[in-house]
């Protein structure tokens, strides 16, 4: 959950030039927020910038079908036009190899919409998906055109040299591609926006070999800023200490291009790097792992009031405050690393937006590799994630309160699923048989193969409650359920066509102990609480999951599923307003 939400603009120019300043600044999440607050779906141009954001988030399909439902093509702009062929483009991607057939697709628009408009920005599209497709030819001679559309001098603007320098690319010219693009740099509009979608062209023209090797070294000129995940000891110290890391901090993130940041806001390493991050303009993002009260309590105050001042300070600059948990403390460091695992898919998540290199960034003692710190580059490390280390001299540690005391009840951090059926308190009293045949029990046969990680299984009527070992486990299962339970013969139940299943899922610490009315182990706390309230929100035939939960998937070694943002949404019976996603599986090569 995020403190920071700005206000929605009073007219629909300033709501464009807000979700086009955030796209800007690759904030896709804050600039698909703030076009999908709009409700009044007549204004073209942010019919537009909600399909663009989409399209820049990976959520091609959608995108494909509101730019139909839109009826943006009747706008007639290049930028319109070739939004379409972009959205084609995206899907000859999706598998990971380009599909041929598709990419010729999404080249012969862009082709046709170069013949009627003149414009270079689809010439180039077209030029590029030809290369990859084999067309030589054809690449060749478009990339030409855009070469003496105007003399590469007369070019100024961000997207012309990018442009030109993608077309040199084409033509082989690394040399000149270079200097192209070196000059795009200095450009005015060279925000971290653009540079992502130059980037996301060059790595397909890359990945697909359709260019000199020699050309995978201009991606390193163009990359965006990277994308930060920080932490390290708390300690408290005098200020040649706190100068020293400061420094060294300071030129790591000057020197590795660090413009986004997240992490907790503990005393020492912690807030040391985000005030080093704030001072370097990179954009901070505050995730605690619990209730902040307690954090204070447990990461801050003991070492003084001045580092709960610098806490305040640097959160009061941030972009956003994020609670992984709403909780209190429970005691030991398990929310700890749950908390840190949330801030290290986070960190991933942010970076595959904006095809930029995810890092870490911490400040650690000699014998870190024993300390929380340590567990966290161990993680990090892991998944093929790369750590940048500052080693720093035997630290003070603050003397930290007692934790409370905790519960003899065991608790666990587990994948929590609730799943419903729309509509199944109107049946016919008559169709329930058939219901549960049709429903539940197919349901059943489907969890059945994952009987193994299943912790605990219950039903309420229609609905199911399931608790997993991990998330992957959680996710495959979801949706298997979604595409078995899809197969339901609609008018047999008697409900409109196209009914089916509701599922919600949650990554989150939970209590488990016996229950004595079942005689079984049971799950419950808040955050069970949390994961049954996303379930009533979520479309029919979809599975929508939290952030935590998108995030904890993201920290998996090449997963097979996709999350798709779909904004901030009101939960029911007051609990709040949560980010969600919409969870699919990524289509195969």
């Amino acid at each position: 959950m995020s403190l920071k939400t700005p206000p929605a603009p009073p007219t629909p120019e300033r709501r464009a030039a807000y979700v086009r300043a955030a796209l800007a600044r690759g904030d896709l999440l804050g600039a698909y927020d703030e076009v999908a607050r709009r409700g009044d779906t007549s204004h073209a141009e942010l019919n537009y910038l909600e399909v663009l954001t989409l399209a820049r988030l990976g959520d091609t399909e959608r995108a494909l079908r509101l730019y139909e439902d839109y009826g943006l093509a009747d706008l007639g702009d290049v930028d319109t036009l070739s939004l379409k062929a972009r959205l084609l483009k995206d899907l000859a991607f999706a598998g990971g190899a380009p599909h041929r057939r598709r990419l010729l697709e999404a080249c012969d628009l862009y082709e046709a919409i170069h013949r009627r408009t003149r414009s270079s920005y689809p010439a180039i599209n077209a030029a590029s998906l030809a290369l990859i497709a084999g067309k030589t030819e054809l690449a060749e001679r478009l990339a030409r055109e855009v070469v003496v559309e105007s003399p590469p001098a007369e070019r100024s603007g961000y997207f012309s040299l990018a442009t030109l320098a993608e077309a040199l690319v084409v033509l082989g010219d690394a040399d000149g591609a270079r200097d192209a693009l070196a000059r795009a740099l200095s450009a005015p509009d060279a925000d971290v926006g653009a540079r992502s979608t130059t980037v996301l062209q060059l790595q397909r023209l890359v990945a697909a070999r359709s260019v000199k090797a020699e050309m995978g070294a201009l991606l390193e000129l163009i990359q965006p800023p990277k994308v930060a995940m920080f932490c390290g000891n708390i300690f408290v110290g005098g200020p040649e200490l706190e100068d020293d890391l400061a420094a060294r901090m300071r030129d790591l993130i000057a020197r590795e291009n660090v413009g986004f940041g997240y992490g907790a806001l503990a005393a020492g390493s912690d807030i040391l790097i985000a005030e080093q991050l704030l001072a370097a303009g990179a954009e901070l993002h505050v995730v605690l792992p619990f209730a902040e009260a307690d954090f204070l309590e447990q990461s801050v105050a003991p070492a003084g009031e001045g580092w709960v001042r610098r806490y305040e300070a640097c959160r009061d600059r941030a972009a956003s405050v994020t609670f992984c948990s709403n909780m209190v403390f429970m005691g030991g460091m398990e929310q700890f690393a749950y908390g840190s695992k949330v801030t290290m898919g986070m960190t991933r998540l942010r970076a595959r937006q904006l095809h930029a290199e995810p890092l870490q960034l911490v400040i650690v003692e000699a014998r870190g590799d024993r300390t929380l710190s340590g567990s966290d580059i161990t993680a990090w490390k892991a998944t093929g994630g790369r750590s940048e280390v500052i080693i720093a001299p035997p630290l003070v540690r603050p003397v930290m309160p007692p934790p409370p005391e905790k519960s003899e009840v065991e608790r666990g951090v587990y994948g929590l699923m609730f799943t419903d059926y729309p509509g199944f308190s109107k049946l016919d009293e008559r169709v329930l048989p058939l219901f549960w045949e049709e429903v539940m029990v197919r349901a059943a046969h489907i969890l059945e193969g994952y009987g193994e990680v299943i912790r605990q299984g219950n039903t309420w009527g229609d609905a199911i409650f399931a608790v997993f070992s991990d998330a992957p486990t959680a996710a495959a299962a979801a949706l298997d359920l979604c595409e078995g339970l899809a197969k339901v013969d609609c008018r047999r139940l008697g409900v409109r066509e196209g009914t089916a299943m509701r599922i919600a899922l949650h990554y989150g610490s939970t209590y488990s102990g016996y229950d004595p009315v079942t005689k079984r182990t049971n799950y419950y706390g808040s955050e069970v609480s949390r994961a049954a309230r996303i379930e009533p929100v979520t479309p029919s035939g979809s599975v929508y999951v939290t952030e935590p939960f998108a995030a904890v998937l993201e920290m998996q070694d090449d997963h097979p599923f996709d999350c798709n943002y779909v904004g901030k949404v009101a939960l029911p019976k007051g609990f709040g307003v949560y980010p969600l996603y919409r969870l699919s599986r990524r289509p195969k090569d």
